[in-house]
């Protein structure tokens, strides 16, 4: 049967906590320190296997542990699993676990004490993200396993259907987080509200668009290469402010302690055009910037193209070279992100190239020549010989939502300029995400942040079989020869010759013009200089067990 947590226990705790955070100065030491950021985006559940994406994949990196994590070279390091060994076939995984990994305290357990995570727990996370009755939309990511089994307390057996070299990728996403068939039984469909895992740290309190607070877990596993035990942390303080530079002011005053991002409501504010720090912040605040694992893009529907003429390659080669994009990150990014000259892979993925890369090898990336763009459109039947669009066309609408109509109305008027009729829809967040996801939108922004770092993550955004509203391809592009190639590369990476694979299918994507790429992102953090551990990672995770104030640390 599921419980609720009375309302007034939940404010009582967060007034608490608020008032804690509240006193913290530069001279606090280890115990008691209070990490603050706020999250735009409303929060559904706390359920892992419904991390869906960012804002959901933070939280669940704080509560839930999983099998393996990605360090910030994106390599493979243990989480609840010491050490892997891999068949010579390519497989089978077989996992040792840690003996030390605790659930949070909870009543879900006898007495309410957190047990050790043993094998069972693994096998049944795994399991219930793919069952059906979940409807996870992460269940792809194991749709390469076989079975799953329990060795005794500590082992884990992993079998697939075929080699795949991602897999420990897969593995460490949010989705597949551990937690225990207790609590699933205890709180029944309110689990995602009581989330129990084995993370740095726990559910406190939770008020829906206001306010979450985490506790550190006392018994949590993790230790610094010293040998202290992990977090550092006391809390960490979750704002739920929507409006963007309402935060960014919060963040001025010294309400919160972290932005991640780069927002047209006050990118001048903080940045340069050249993406630096204004002069103004650089004694109290550090820029973290790093190559980001983060494609955005314009997404073209496939099938029933809206109009109708955007079925004519020529026609999406003319909007591709119509965009000034180097132009458009000075102006609206301030130069944070490299212009989208060629595929869907970004900087830092194996298969991306430069685009120096892409002139030497013969292929053709994207630069902006609006002449180039009028001829295309003029061969297409779209505009005639004096450049005029024909009478009557019909126009383009770009779906949005109002975080990114800078953007979109950047591209309005650069494809007016060919004589183009284009329209923006600015939709609420939640309709947007429907209606994509669905496939019912014909053009739309869209961005994909890498949920592991592999090529195949980004090609199954054009692959038949996960069409919307199947899966993540909401361009519902339907093509067998782009299967195959996507099909043929997982073989090309146990032979050694991956990057050049994802390179190919990167390349015939873009020659196929199936979308506009807008920009490859970089992370961009910006947090007060009294905080360090907060680790630099190229898919921007944030793991803030290692973070602690300055003081502190010097203290110890």
């Amino acid at each position: 049967m599921a419980r609720q947590i009375p309302r007034c226990v939940i404010f009582s705790s967060l007034l608490f906590l608020a008032m804690f955070s509240g006193c913290q100065s530069d001279s606090t030491e280890g115990r008691g320190q209070v990490f603050r950021y706020n999250e735009p985006s409303s929060i559904s559940s706390l359920d892992p296997a419904f991390a869906r994406d960012q804002a959901h994949s933070w939280l669940s990196k704080q509560l839930f542990s999983t099998l393996v994590k990605s360090d910030s070279l994106l390599r493979p390091v243990a989480d609840l699993a010491t050490q892997w060994t891999l068949s010579a076939d390519g497989l089978t995984w077989t996992f040792t676990l840690r003996s030390d990994a605790y659930f949070h305290e909870n009543p879900c357990f006898p007495a309410g004490q957190g047990r050790i995570v043993q094998s069972e727990d693994v096998v049944f996370s795994l399991e219930r993200l793919t069952d059906p009755s979940t409807a996870s939309p992460g269940a792809w990511v194991l749709e390469n396993v076989a079975a799953i089994r329990a060795i005794g307390a500590t082992e884990v057996q992993i079998q697939l259907y075929q080699p795949d070299a991602a897999f420990l990728g897969r593995l460490a996403m949010p989705y597949c987080g551990i937690l225990p068939a207790e609590a699933l039984a205890y709180y029944g469909n309110d689990f995602s509200s009581h989330p129990v895992g084995s993370g740095p740290f726990y559910l406190k309190a939770w008020a829906r668009q206001e306010k979450l607070v985490m506790r550190k877990h006392p018994r949590y596993f993790g230790r610094d290469q010293q040998g202290n035990k992990l977090p550092y942390l006391e809390a960490v303080s979750v704002r739920f402010i929507p409006d963007r530079q309402a935060a960014f002011l919060e963040f001025v005053k010294g309400n919160l302690d972290f932005v991640s991002g780069v927002d047209a409501s006050y990118k001048d504010q903080l940045f340069t055009q050249d993406g630096q720090l204004q002069t103004r912040w650089e004694r109290d605040f550090h820029l973290q910037k790093i190559p980001f694992l983060n494609t955005e893009f314009l997404g073209i529907r496939e099938q029933n193209p809206q109009p109708e003429y955007l079925g004519d390659i020529r026609v999406r080669r003319a909007l591709n070279w119509a965009i000034d994009r180097k132009s458009m990150m000075r102006y609206l990014k301030n130069t944070i992100g490299i212009p989208g000259y060629g595929g869907i892979l970004p900087a830092g993925m194996p298969g991306f190239q430069s685009i120096e890369m892409w002139r030497d090898r013969g292929a053709d990336p994207w630069e902006y020549d609006p002449q180039r763009a009028r001829k295309e459109l003029q061969s297409a039947g779209i505009l005639d010989e004096d450049g005029q669009a024909r009478p009557g066309i019909e126009p383009i609408v770009i779906s949005t939502t109002a975080s990114y109509r800078d953007i979109c109305e950047y591209i309005q008027s650069a494809w007016g300029r060919l004589g183009l009729p284009v329209q923006v829809n600015v939709m609420p967040s939640a309709a947007f995400r429907e209606d994509k996801s669905q496939g019912r939108l014909a053009v739309y922004r869209a961005s994909w942040i890498a949920d592991y770092p592999a090529p195949s993550n980004y090609f199954m955004l054009f692959e038949s079989r996960y069409a919307a509203p199947k899966g993540p391809n909401a361009s519902q592009v339907l093509s067998s020869e782009y299967d195959a190639l996507v099909d043929a590369l997982a073989q090309r990476e146990h032979e050694g010759s991956g990057e050049e694979a994802a390179f190919e299918i990167d390349r015939w994507l873009h020659e196929q013009a199936l979308f506009v790429p807008l920009f490859y992102d970089e992370s961009v953090r910006v947090f007060r200089k009294k905080w360090t551990g907060i680790e630099a990672h190229p898919m921007n995770m944030l793991d803030l067990s290692q973070v602690r104030h300055q003081r502190a640390a010097a203290l110890r």
